[in-house]
């Protein structure tokens, strides 16, 4: 198993800026930091658990309760207090070599490129999906004996499912994440 991370271009900036935003979808961010629930209810909004904070921005959740610009900067600032005081995981994603073979052929079945992102499926759980490209935000890694085949997942995906690996094992693949 081994995973060869990819270089990062501006990584100085992106310690720096903030990870959420209030752009974001209240299902996203409670699926990747499970933690923001606890911080969402202490402001008053119940959106992690209703139908609508699955298609709804943390923004549209505050101004629906009446929050100020103010009240939304103050929660932004402490999901991302929240995020920063979390332990850190290994900012890596290992895909073994029977992961790595599987992958190459159902993407050569399909017709696709050999790139899997590991994202959150906004239930709190991840998926995996061929993607046709990398964008920006994202960290990529390739396995050394496979070296086409890619793997990627944003830096907040990374931060709650870091140091796990992907296999392919009984027919199926599988996100071991590490304890």
């Amino acid at each position: 198993m081994v995973s060869v991370p990819q270089p990062r271009h501006n990584q100085a900036k992106r310690k720096t800026s903030p990870v959420f935003t209030r752009h974001m979808r209240v299902m996203d961010v409670t699926a990747l930091m499970p933690e923001a629930v606890q911080i969402l209810a202490e402001y008053g909004i119940q959106c992690a658990g209703c139908s609508i904070g699955g298609v709804e921005t943390l923004e549209e959740g505050c101004r629906l309760h009446g929050f100020t610009e103010e009240d939304i900067a103050e929660l932004v600032e402490d999901l991302n207090s929240l995020l920063r005081d979390l332990p850190r995981r290994p900012p890596v994603l290992t895909l073994t070599g029977a992961a790595a073979r599987a992958l190459k052929r159902v993407a050569n079945e399909e017709g696709k490129k050999p790139a899997l992102l590991v994202t959150a499926d906004g239930r709190g759980g991840f998926c995996m999906e061929f993607m046709d490209g990398v964008t920006d935000g994202l960290r990529t890694f390739r396995h050394a004996g496979e070296p086409d085949v890619l793997t990627a997942a944003s830096g907040l995906t990374l931060r709650r499912i870091g140091g796990a690996t992907i296999d392919y094992r009984e027919g199926r693949f599988k996100l071991d994440l590490m304890d």
